[in-house]
């Protein structure tokens, strides 16, 4: 063999060896490109958003292969949007979902999460408002609280003791106290009902339409008919409403009730739950500390009343995309789980949890720890208004309940109305 014909063998076996490496390492780059793995997360709580997006990026952290895209639509148009995404087939990985009623929707896209770790550390009372046609395919979101907010300074200052207040008539003598010191107390009015916002009409028609299904959330989804066993109490709190409201009440939207007139003292009370927590915080650190109390709606009116908890809100894992679901359910343990998932649950989100056996010591506020003994206890009261017909709130008993605001209808008009509207909307959405 010449040396010519040498450097010739020479030159290809260090080309091929050359190649190999680079198809060797090209080959290692594909491989971890293809080990990165992202996950849509369809949130519909934009006021939790950027905390969301720091729970993301924790994660990513600790899990560098895994990325979680955060995509956000709410304030009414989240559902619209989260149908619009699996319409043009882009469903995302995990959903928030509200109620049965959008479960349903999207019945046949979950998986099913019996198995998943966290479930069986839910609290009882709330796993079924996540079990569609015997699955198990929603996670609670947090623990909510229902019921009247009040301002602690403005009782304190009327010389009334909420701990006193066991009835509804004890509840009437004190909005009249109040409403008698109103100028005193530099109140615009007792209540600050936010009229134009008819989600707050639908949870607040829960303190009386749940306790005929004894936290039976399915029991209430399936229900063809509009409980107005309590109806009565309906009508004197939709009264005490009308007469002692800022007004003209249907001018008063949600973020105004809450930032213009609780906030700063214009009213004493308003009906709505520790969702307003980070709100107010957020406008002046340690407020719902030293401020915010909670009183419940007098419904049995026997001194068992409490206010209502449950979770508007539930994570389900879409089956769209197999290759991501073990991933979506290692996230969904993890912000169940971890430490530092739960600090920013906690202290930043605000939530309550909705597992057992919390350290209720670890929540940042008095209210906080006392909402989580009473949604964990055997007294603890579901509502069921996440369960009316998908469009109630909007086409019927927020629209009716505004013209009884203004005395453009009767009770007994409303009632009718508004049964007729809930039973066609049940049928024509069970033959869906």
């Amino acid at each position: 063999m010449n040396n010519k014909l040498l450097k010739i063998i020479k030159l290809m076996f260090m080309l091929s060896l050359t190649l190999f490496i680079l198809g060797g390492c090209n080959f290692n780059s594909t491989k971890k490109e293809n080990s990165e793995i992202t996950i849509n997360f369809f949130n519909q709580k934009p006021e939790i958003s950027a905390q969301y997006q720091k729970l993301a990026h924790l994660y990513h952290r600790e899990h560098p292969n895994i990325n979680i895209q955060i995509t956000t639509a709410g304030q009414g148009g989240g559902a619209a949007a989260l149908q619009a995404k699996f319409v043009s087939g882009e469903a995302p990985d995990i959903i928030m979902l509200g109620g049965l009623p959008e479960i349903g929707r999207y019945n046949n896209h979950l998986v099913d999460l019996k198995r998943l770790k966290v479930s069986k550390k839910i609290i009882p009372s709330l796993t079924n408002g996540g079990i569609y046609n015997g699955r198990m395919v929603g996670i609670p979101v947090d623990l909510e609280a229902y019921g009247w907010s009040y301002n602690k300074a403005i009782f304190a200052k009327a010389g009334i003791k909420a701990s006193k207040i066991k009835n509804y008539t004890e509840f009437l003598n004190m909005v009249k106290v109040i409403n008698a010191k109103r100028k005193k107390l530099g109140l615009n009015a007792v209540f600050g009902f936010d009229g134009g916002d008819t989600n707050s009409i639908a949870s607040v028609s829960a303190q009386f339409t749940s306790l005929p299904y004894h936290n039976n959330l399915v029991k209430a989804f399936k229900s063809s008919s509009f409980s107005w066993k309590y109806g009565k109490q309906m009508k004197k709190y939709y009264d005490l409403i009308k007469k002692y409201s800022v007004q003209p009440i249907l001018s008063i939207q949600y973020d105004p009730s809450v930032q213009n007139l609780f906030y700063n003292g214009k009213v004493a009370m308003i009906p709505q739950g520790n969702w307003i927590i980070p709100t107010l915080d957020g406008l002046q650190r340690g407020f719902v500390q030293k401020r915010l109390g909670m009183l419940p709606f007098f419904i049995k009116n026997d001194g068992t009343d409490r206010v209502m908890t449950g979770s508007s809100w539930y994570l389900g894992i879409t089956k769209d995309h197999p290759k991501k679901e073990k991933a979506s359910k290692n996230f969904i343990n993890w912000l169940y789980s971890s430490p530092k998932a739960q600090k920013v649950i906690i202290n930043e989100m605000r939530f309550v949890p909705a597992t057992k056996n919390f350290n209720i010591s670890r929540l940042p506020d008095n209210l906080s720890k006392d909402i989580y003994r009473v949604g964990t206890s055997k007294k603890a009261v579901v509502p069921i208004h996440k369960q009316y017909p998908n469009g109630f709130t909007n086409q019927a008993l927020g629209p009716y309940m505004q013209r009884y605001f203004v005395n453009d209808i009767s009770w007994n008009k409303l009632k009718r109305e508004i049964s007729i509207k809930y039973r066609q909307l049940r049928e024509v959405q069970s033959e869906e």
